[in-house]
């Protein structure tokens, strides 16, 4: 029930003379506003009742003591036609001589068109009263009552000058959903901490906000929560099944519920192990901007007769207080192994009743979960889990194709920071047919590990070493595989577009593969930073280039990293400790953001020095100097001349060990 069901219901209840209502919520005070609102509407006077304060209003002037027993006392001398918001309870309900108040008093009001509200996070009701009393489990914020909320964050964002976001009808969708199963006052923080100091959208604000659900899980045992950290550019290849995410992620945009477009089921991913399903379930959660949980099974079997069933009923309604969210069973045939595939009635009962709650419930949510199922084998597969309606699609996850392959290793190697365009990636990729992703990303992992052990940067001759050194699972499995590949023929959509004309482009790409001339006639080796540097190890490069010069002057670091990134800009650095004093500034942000990373990780260090050197370069900013870090607070900008280190400074070290980003006006 929503929002507006449940004060309907309360007021068919308050008007019908029921004597007293547990009501159990976290929000207090959004349902004090409710129910004050309802209480007007329905032209009853509402009275609140704490520990603290006693009754609000009271009934004279005077202070009475504001006891549980003074509140059943007072409550029959005020007029008729009230309502008695009483709140956390439950501290004194069980006592005896309450209780028999209690009892007393339902006749009196029933009589006198009055109600007892009590209201708080524990309402349990003593069986004395159970005859004469209502438990309701108020609901959280439901899209409505979050859009409300949404819109006052806005409004204190533009009366705070924090700037206007130009969100979208879809942005503000995204935001709003992405922390459904809040609390309003925890939404309300959720969005302050994403969008704080924001100027426009990206994937961290998502993520930022969905991480905010992780609490709503961490008390369950059965269910485990996920970050976002993978997105669908980290999958190689797979182009139908990313093609048929996307447009399914469209359906639960605001125009496809003015539409009525029902609401996704889910996906069975059927494929050889290592293909990239699970990162499909992670990714497929980040397009969504939905938070992502697993369910592992095994978590659900108890001891106990009918626990495992219990289990199955708590983790799905928590799975339902969290939505929208996607639920992931990962390889789902041995969760539901001993399930009877064939007939015979031999298989496990309890795991048949468990598999019947699920896909019950798959069939009756109402709720926007979207349910990922990843599977390496069939044969201990329910034949109910598998026909059309319980999943919108069984997709088969393939060995990659040439193309796939070429891709994925190119995500790994430019994962890890290196250029892809700096290995011959086309022709690895063509030896390395039958591998799966997971073995062409050891192959990046191995060779990365070999050449750092052999004290030399990453070289093609590594990955052809690590290639060469892994028997693939294609190999020492094939027939499982030839197995698997036959029962999916004309059973499941394929995750890559057609097979026979994937063949074909790969066939053509490896007998026509172009010779790329090297045209680096300089046979004089680069240093060791700029062979980083040159690679895409750009962090790298600004370690090993202070390490290698031992004392680095700002503008010579700028200068230095130009032909590989964007140096120069309108940023630069400021002590965070002190935030007018200025370390440099003309820099572009990445560059910024790389030195800034580097000197919070305590990896480089900032030294005060002497500005002659500076003079001597003929650098400088157009501010007063200091001449060493101090305490105590700067009025205005002002310019410590400085210089990076791989050691801390003796004296100055805790001033300077962060800083931050920063603009000067006017240059």
């Amino acid at each position: 029930m929503n929002t507006e069901a449940v004060l309907e219901d309360l007021r068919s209840r308050i008007e019908a003379g029921y004597p007293m209502l547990f009501l159990q919520t976290w929000e207090d005070s959004r349902w004090e506003r409710k129910l004050a609102d309802l209480a007007l509407e329905i032209e009853r006077g509402l009275v609140t009742w704490t520990i603290t304060a006693g009754l609000v209003p009271p009934l004279t002037s005077g202070n009475s003591e504001p006891s549980a027993w003074e509140l059943l006392i007072q409550i029959g001398e005020y007029p008729a036609g009230h309502v008695f918001l009483v709140k956390d309870f439950h501290a004194w309900i069980n006592d005896p001589v309450i209780l028999r108040r209690l009892r007393d008093l339902i006749p009196e009001l029933v009589s006198q068109q009055k109600t007892l509200i009590f209201l708080g996070a524990v309402a349990e009701i003593p069986f004395d009263l159970a005859k004469d009393s209502v438990r309701i489990e108020l609901p959280i914020p439901d899209y409505e009552d979050l859009r409300a909320e949404f819109d006052a964050v806005l409004t204190d964002r533009r009366q705070a000058d924090e700037g206007d976001l130009n969100l979208s009808s879809d942005d503000e969708d995204k935001l709003i959903k992405a922390v459904m199963g809040l609390t309003t006052q925890e939404a309300r923080k959720a969005w302050r901490r994403a969008l704080q100091g924001r100027s426009q959208l990206d994937d961290s604000v998502f993520t930022t906000l969905i991480s905010e659900k992780r609490t709503l899980a961490s008390g369950s045992d059965l269910l485990e929560f996920y970050d976002l950290e993978e997105g669908v550019g980290d999958i190689g290849g797979l182009d139908s099944l990313k093609e048929w995410m996307s447009r399914r992620a469209e359906a639960y945009s605001p125009r496809a519920r003015e539409q009525g477009i029902p609401l996704p089921k889910g996906m069975l991913l059927l494929g050889v192990q290592g293909c990239g399903k699970s990162l499909t379930a992670r990714a497929t959660a980040r397009l969504l901007s939905f938070p992502l949980i697993r369910l592992d099974i095994a978590n659900l079997l108890g001891s106990a007769r009918g626990e495992s069933e219990k289990n199955m009923r708590s983790a799905l309604n928590l799975v339902e207080s969290i939505a929208p969210a996607v639920l992931w069973l990962d390889e789902i045939e041995k969760g539901f192994a001993g399930v009877e595939t064939d007939g015979s009635g031999g298989g496990d009962a309890t795991m048949t009743r468990l598999v019947g709650s699920f896909l019950t419930w798959m069939s009756e949510i109402q709720k926007p979960v979207f349910v990922i199922a990843t599977a390496n084998s069939v044969q201990n597969l329910p034949p109910e889990m598998l026909r059309r309606g319980r999943f919108d699609e069984l997709f088969f996850v393939d060995l990659p194709n040439f193309e796939e392959r070429k891709h994925i290793l190119g995500i790994h190697l430019k994962k890890r920071g290196w250029k892809p365009e700096q290995f011959d990636v086309e022709d690895l990729a063509t030896r390395s047919e039958g591998f799966s992703g997971a073995e062409l990303e050891q192959i990046v992992i191995t060779a990365m590990i070999d050449a750092f052990g052999q004290g030399h940067i990453l070289q093609h001759d590594d990955l052809e070493r690590a290639w060469r050194s892994t028997v693939p699972l294609s190999v020492t499995m094939e027939d499982k595989i030839f197995e698997l590949r036959n029962w999916a023929q004309d059973r499941c959509r394929r995750a890559t577009s057609d097979s026979r004309v994937t063949s074909m482009l790969e066939t053509e790409a490896r007998h026509e593969s172009l010779q790329i001339p090297d045209d680096d006639d300089d046979d004089a080796p680069l240093p060791a930073w700029a062979q980083l540097a040159h690679s895409g190890q750009l962090k790298a490069a600004l370690v090993e280039f202070v390490r290698a010069d031992g004392d680095v002057l700002f503008p010579t670091l700028v200068e230095a990293m130009a032909p590989y990134m964007e140096a120069t800009g309108d940023q630069g650095l400021a002590a965070r400790a002190n935030p007018n004093t200025v370390v440099w500034a003309g820099m572009s942000q990445p560059l910024c953001e790389l030195i800034g990373e580097l000197i919070s990780s305590k990896r480089l260090y900032i030294h005060p020095t002497d500005i002659e050197r500076y003079k001597q370069i003929q650098k400088g900013l157009r501010l007063p100097v200091l001449k060493e870090p101090t305490d105590n607070r700067i009025p205005r900008a002002a310019w410590l001349p400085s210089s990076l280190r791989c050691a801390p400074h003796p004296v100055h070290a805790a001033r300077l060990a962060r800083v931050g980003r920063m603009k000067l006006a006017g240059g």
